[in-house]
């Protein structure tokens, strides 16, 4: 597997022990999060900051944390499933008034 600059310069900031993600030519910080964009219970999201011109990044296409969220999903970036109306206990069953 080939590694990227955002990698490498990744793995230089971990080993020198700061806290900030490169991403496209960019140092981002982490400022919390949010829920999850797509809807997981359970899951969420980062919120980043550019140090230098202190944008924040959402979490959109492009951007750090949907870099993030691309790497680390555990759903592989899928939606969750439709509710299903069988699985909703306060509706009457169907075919009753």
């Amino acid at each position: 597997m080939a590694l990227s600059l955002n990698d490498l310069i990744n793995g230089a900031i971990q080993l020198a022990g700061g806290n900030l993600t490169s991403h496209n030519a960019r140092l981002w910080q982490s400022e919390g999060g949010r829920t999850c964009p797509l809807g997981w219970g359970g899951c969420s999201q980062a919120v980043y900051v550019d140090i230098n011109t202190g944008e924040y990044d959402y979490g959109g296409p492009g951007g750090p944390g949907y870099q993030d969220c691309v790497r680390y999903c555990r759903h592989g970036m899928n939606p969750p499933p439709a509710p299903d109306d069988d699985d909703y206990e306060d509706q009457p069953p169907k075919g009753e008034d």
